[in-house]
């Protein structure tokens, strides 16, 4: 994602297969029948993760204490609108039932942090109706930060809700892919090119398992920012597609010169010159990040790219630059005119490294 300082997440821009699906599944035909939904098509649930490592969070207790306020006033929000299932270890659920409120379910399931875009499974459903979960081998980033619980989270929720699990053959987070549900990907080499997660492999064997995962047909690449942050460069946190052939792309204004900037710079060129699945071209509407943000943390994370888009709403950060906070309502309501635009306090979030979009996994009805 596109960010002036070595967070723990973002720049600009294990092998858990269930017992019960057989061996010829996993890479086989089959999986060329399934594809991933569009974030935007309806939802059966959000799925999220509770942050229960306080050592992770390098702070008091008071910080992270506001980090997990923060997660549960956001669920809350989400839960109004759609169901919501939070993973948390059965002893923390006195916490989390305080702090969420009692629309959210609670699931017996131990986490180590939040961010269950990159933890949790992908989902993906084919023409009868069915729906599997891919498991991408979550592995902290390449190692980065511990994962020991967060590794186990997509085969948990796929044995809760019984369905097949894909294993996939590549390693990877679900922040590092926008799809658009008709056949076309975006992602960074950045990211999945790497030898923290997929040593050994070339851009086009990663493509080939991709494609084959997710049942998509064209995949962009944009060449991203390494080593800079944890995710070696997320997708989700500076593009996302709104609807096949249009995106949103995040804009710092006024700055031309750093190795953000030059990233954004070559993706657009990339992007311009690229086609969907369906030989569309690319529109792309720019929202300027947040300038003049209430947190005086060097670390938050300012851009608006790093929404949710959920039943009816789209979840979005509010961070107290009156401007360009109105700027970014107005933008979004015109992106999803027939959602509404649910603008949050969500700092503690953002300061993390990570957003809203990053602490949310959407199953597709």
């Amino acid at each position: 994602m596109e960010k002036h300082s070595m967070d723990r997440r973002f720049f600009m821009a294990s092998a858990f297969a269930s017992s019960a699906v057989p061996q010829a599944f996993a890479g086989s035909d089959i999986t060329r029948a399934f594809f991933a939904p569009h974030e935007g098509a309806r939802h059966a649930r959000t799925w999220m993760c509770w942050p229960s490592t306080e050592e992770i969070y390098e702070s008091s207790l008071a910080y992270f204490e506001d980090v997990q306020e923060t997660l549960g006033r956001l669920a809350r929000a989400i839960a109004e609108h759609e169901p919501v299932t939070m993973l948390a270890d059965r002893s923390l659920h006195p916490l989390a039932r305080r702090l969420c409120g009692p629309k959210v379910e609670l699931m017996d399931v131990a986490t180590d942090d939040m961010w269950s875009r990159d933890s949790g499974p992908v989902f993906v459903q084919n023409a009868r109706g069915e729906k599997a979960v891919v498991d991408f081998n979550f592995n902290g980033w390449g190692n980065k930060q511990q994962h020991d619980q967060d590794s186990n989270v997509a085969q948990a929720i796929a044995q809760r809700l019984a369905i097949k699990t894909i294993k996939s053959g590549v390693v990877g987070e679900g922040g590092g892919l926008e799809y658009d549900g008709d056949g076309t990907l975006i992602l960074t080499e950045s990211c999945w090119v790497n030898d923290n997660r997929n040593p050994g492999m070339s851009r086009d064997e990663i493509e080939r398992e991709l494609k084959k995962l997710l049942g998509v047909e064209v995949v962009i690449w944009l060449p991203g920012v390494r080593g800079r942050d944890i995710t070696d460069g997320h997708i989700d946190g500076s593009l996302r597609i709104v609807r096949p052939g249009l995106l949103m792309m995040s804009r710092y204004p006024g700055d031309n010169t750093s190795i953000w900037a030059q990233a954004r710079a070559e993706a657009k060129s990339v992007l311009h010159a690229s086609r969907d699945a369906h030989g569309r071209s690319f529109e792309i509407v720019e929202i300027d990040s947040a300038t003049a943000p209430r947190s005086d943390d060097p670390e938050l994370f300012t851009s608006y790219a790093n929404y949710y888009v959920g039943n009816g709403a789209v979840f979005t950060p509010a961070f107290g630059d009156n401007a360009a906070d109105r700027a970014a309502q107005e933008t979004l309501a015109q992106l999803y005119p027939d959602r509404r635009i649910v603008s949050l306090n969500v700092d503690r979030i953002y300061e993390s490294g990570g957003g809203i979009h990053c602490v949310t996994q959407q199953e597709p009805v």
